[in-house]
């Protein structure tokens, strides 16, 4: 490829080549064509700034020469053709000769030169097959970056109104894979789903899904099922440092691929944003989502509040004849939803969490949660150490209270932050002791 100072014979088709190629990539990255080419240009000027040891290849005089170089890289809109200078800046005395030049020796060359001006000086090779293949792999690598840099960036701003927002999206290809896992000694299959909304694509994983949700390859359907889900916000980049520092064997192919933004099913914000948009007086304002504890696709309990007498934000959120509720659960594939009168009095709030069991026959005690601190190694009370709750239940409502696999006081201790300690009230009923024991070690490996 000749470009620059000497034009190729067949310069016609390589202009058509060049765009083609340019117009190609920004429609695979949904970028504009002017991006791509600002992404390239830079990738060239610091293709050359980084190629120290191969300066000779692209007409300096010496490799110490080229330290320090400034570049700049223009490629003609219309031809294609590229064109490489160097950089200096006009000063009145020249400490950094690699990237000044004195204003005296500058306006030899224009003598409307003044001090803080740029002067560029054309270095075009007459063919970039001359750059050396170490130059040319530097500037591969560094385009592909930019390109994805700035694939992120247009990425994030699209998502940025949409982030923590409920979109409707279409399932475009679900990839299916199983693993084995060691801990359960079985196969276990991971799931990723590629859907997408207003052009954008996204992604969820395994952990995004609920166990209910088997959405199938339109490919194979002949249709794109449609469903919701929580746009989840931009990974930061003191997150995507983080990842790429971990031990991932992988990570320096994983650096080179596209960022895709994650949906989610099972956040505990996409159920808030569901009775939001269900629920006019939350909506409002008139009704307050104090805190939501969920076990996804399972159970969950969502705290509510109103500090208007007439309203009973529980009532509102359940709607006639469990209408309102009826249409969420279904939408989290039959999730079954507790939702809870939130109380400042942390003993009221429990006994209240505890639904469907009847926690309000004996007094529930709340103590500063001394067991917990003893196990930190720290006997004296603090904040960070929290409360336990002490509840004593009639025979009947224990199990109900526990739930099954002890959800129901997982979640309940969940909402409230805190530890709740049940016993029944017959304390020499082994069941009940079994009962006690088998709480306290959940709540143990819980909080």
């Amino acid at each position: 490829m000749a470009t620059g100072k000497k034009k190729a014979k067949n310069a016609e088709n390589y202009t058509e080549t060049f765009f083609k190629g340019v117009d190609a990539l920004a429609e695979e990255k949904k970028l504009d064509r002017e991006v791509v080419l600002e992404c390239l240009e830079d990738a060239i000027a610091s293709g050359y700034e980084m190629n120290e040891q191969d300066a000779a290849s692209y007409g300096l005089k010496d490799q110490k020469e080229a330290k320090g170089r400034k570049y700049a890289v223009e490629i003609d809109r219309v031809t294609g053709e590229i064109f490489v200078s160097t950089v200096k800046e006009v000063v009145l005395e020249v400490v950094s000769p690699n990237n000044q030049i004195s204003l005296e020796e500058a306006r030899q060359y224009d003598p409307e030169f003044v001090v803080g001006d740029e002067m560029y000086t054309d270095v075009t090779p007459t063919s970039f097959e001359k750059m050396g293949r170490s130059t040319s792999s530097k500037i591969k690598s560094l385009f592909i970056q930019k390109i994805l840099d700035s694939e992120r960036r247009d990425i994030e701003a699209k998502c940025k109104d949409l982030s923590n927002e409920i979109v409707s999206c279409e399932v475009e290809l679900v990839e299916e894979s199983q693993y084995f896992d060691v801990k359960a000694n079985k196969y276990k299959r991971r799931r990723r789903v590629f859907a997408t909304h207003d052009n954008i694509e996204f992604v969820m994983n395994e952990g995004d899904l609920l166990p209910g949700d088997n959405f199938k390859n339109p490919a194979i359907t002949g249709k794109k099922e449609i469903f919701k889900a929580l746009v989840l916000p931009p990974e930061s980049e003191e997150e995507r440092m983080r990842r790429e520092r971990g031990r991932n064997k992988n990570r320096d192919k994983d650096k080179n691929k596209s960022i895709t933004p994650r949906l989610s099913r099972t956040s505990d914000m996409f159920l808030r944003r569901l009775l939001e948009s269900e629920v006019a007086s939350i909506r409002d304002g008139r009704v307050v989502i104090k805190d939501v504890a969920r076990k996804p696709g399972q159970r969950s309990k969502v705290a509510v509040y109103s500090n208007d007498p007439n309203i009973d934000p529980v009532s509102a959120c359940v709607g006639p004849g469990g209408q309102i509720i009826t249409a969420v659960s279904d939408e989290l594939r039959g999730e079954k939803i507790d939702v809870i009168l939130w109380s400042p009095n942390l003993a009221e709030f429990v006994a209240n969490a505890l639904s469907p069991a009847k926690a309000n026959f004996y007094p529930i005690v709340v103590e500063d949660d001394y067991e917990k601190a003893e196990r930190n190694g720290n006997a004296e009370y603090s904040e960070k150490i929290g409360k336990v709750a002490r509840v004593v239940l009639k025979s009947d409502q224990l199990t109900l209270a526990i739930g099954a696999k002890g959800i129901n006081v997982a979640l309940a201790a969940a909402l409230c932050k805190c530890r709740i300690d049940i016993k029944g009230d017959s304390d020499e009923n082994s069941d009940s002791r079994r009962d006690r024991e088998f709480i306290s070690d959940m709540m143990n490996n819980q909080l």
